[in-house]
């Protein structure tokens, strides 16, 4: 044999060498996958979601002694006596003037309690008179009343301040409190 088939069979021996440590290392590498494969599916008895899981008992914690049952005093809330009518009417008075005291820099509301106290000679001060007083007896006394009235309605300004006082709750409430308590006081003096 001369020498280049010795070269061959060197070449031919190590491919084959070579060859067979590939599929060697292919399979020992499939057989490990194949392992942890059947590990993910049996599952090891000490772990959970591939964590492990510690079995070690947990140590018994020191419970605090009993705290002793204690009754507590009952609450009792008392309500406020109901005001009397006199009361009544001074809070429903304080109260539109609160409201009217929100108001009185408005200018418009300003120039309209002027006209009024010129409409009714000085009797009846403002927005605020007209709402705690008898109005049909003022405007029946004083007919320039309403057409100060119509004539101020017409500002959009003076309008709008007017809605939003008349449809303010607690005005109503207190509007509707005084009105009740002069009609009383007038059914009582015609008795």
């Amino acid at each position: 044999m001369s020498k280049t088939s010795y070269v061959l069979i060197a070449i031919i021996a190590a491919a084959l060498i070579y060859m067979g440590a590939v599929r060697w290392q292919e399979m020992r590498t499939r057989n490990r996958e194949q392992q942890e494969e059947l590990s993910r599916q049996d599952g090891e008895p000490f772990s959970f979601q591939h964590i492990s899981v510690s079995l070690a008992a947990p140590e018994a914690e020191l419970s605090p002694a009993p705290v002793e049952y204690r009754v507590q005093g009952s609450e009792i809330y008392l309500e406020d006596t109901p005001l009397t009518p006199l009361q009544q009417q001074k809070q429903a008075r304080d109260t539109i003037a609160s409201i009217m005291a929100d108001f009185s820099k408005e200018t418009a509301l300003a120039g309209f309690n002027e006209e009024i106290q010129q409409a009714s000679n000085g009797q009846v001060q403002g927005l605020e008179d007209l709402s705690t007083q008898n109005l049909a007896q003022i405007v029946q006394e004083h007919p320039e009343i309403s057409h100060v009235v119509s004539k101020h309605l017409k500002n959009p300004n003076f309008s709008k301040m007017i809605d939003e006082i008349f449809n303010n709750p607690q005005f109503q409430q207190s509007v509707k409190t005084l009105q009740q308590s002069d009609s009383e006081t007038s059914n009582a003096a015609a008795q």
